[in-house]
């Protein structure tokens, strides 16, 4: 779909502080692990993780970060933005046992792809994690599901100290999975390949994009030079284990490697 739809805001919730999730009524058809491209009509295109999608509404949840989310942060329903996509490659959708998890803000895909999974009867182990307790996200959405959904924060202020990788090597020691499926920051998610070794995976990337439809290259990882916006965001294991630059640096606007 390669059409710009100009759709009202139909919801906001406020997550937390500085996240937001924006519902539009709008049958967007897509699948787990897909992306939009937004525009608020003022300036500027970003890309947006679906958090949520059915036949009648889809959802995106936007953290504030800059002057673009900044002005998202003061719309209210009823005003208009402008959506192409979806774009990208999606999650398999598996019936076997299998393990989700997830970092800070780069957990409601997950969900998505969890609401999928459960329809296909699998058996689903979820980990999220956040710096602190106020990061948490989706939570009261999990919860609501057939799964099981372990919370873990850096600092101990919501359940216990530590990390996803923490816990995933706990649940690893007593128990096996089919797959994994994982979101959040690189370095997280390059910790997490460097303990499941031989278990399949597939993991969602985060990199700035400008065109969505691969043709500008700004999204293309070294050194195969795949584009995320198109064969990506969703990559599985043989890819990423090939890529030198994951979990050591990405680059900017400009191009410039910056390190993790």
């Amino acid at each position: 779909m390669d059409k710009r739809i100009t759709i009202p805001i139909g919801k906001i919730k406020k997550e937390t502080e500085t996240v937001y999730t924006f519902t539009f009524f709008y049958d967007l058809k897509a699948k787990p692990g897909q992306f939009i491209m937004l525009t608020d009509l003022e300036g500027g295109e970003k890309p947006f993780s679906i958090a949520d999608c059915t036949e009648n509404e889809f959802s995106i949840t936007v953290k504030k970060i800059g002057e673009f989310t900044t002005r998202l942060f003061k719309k209210n329903v009823g005003d208009l933005i402008s959506i192409r996509g979806a774009y990208g490659s999606s999650f398999f959708i598996s019936k076997k046992k299998v393990l989700l998890v997830g970092g800070g803000y780069g957990i409601p895909p997950l969900y998505f792809l969890s609401k999928e999974l459960l329809k296909n009867k699998a058996d689903i182990t979820v980990v999220n994690g956040a710096r602190t307790k106020d990061d948490l996200l989706f939570s009261d959405r999990f919860l609501e599901n057939n799964l099981r959904y372990i919370l873990i924060t850096d600092d101990g202020s919501e359940n216990r100290k530590g990390t996803v990788v923490d816990v995933v090597n706990e649940l690893l020691e007593k128990e096996s999975f089919d797959m994994i499926y994982s979101a959040g920051p690189d370095k997280m998610m390059k910790a997490l390949q460097n303990r499941i070794k031989d278990i399949d995976y597939e993991f969602l990337f985060e990199r700035y994009m400008k065109c969505a439809i691969g043709i500008c290259g700004q999204c293309t990882l070294d050194p195969i030079g795949i584009r995320v916006c198109v064969e990506g965001p969703v990559l599985g294991k043989k890819l990423v284990e090939q890529l030198t630059e994951f979990g050591k640096y990405h680059r900017d606007a400009a191009g410039k490697r910056i390190e993790y």
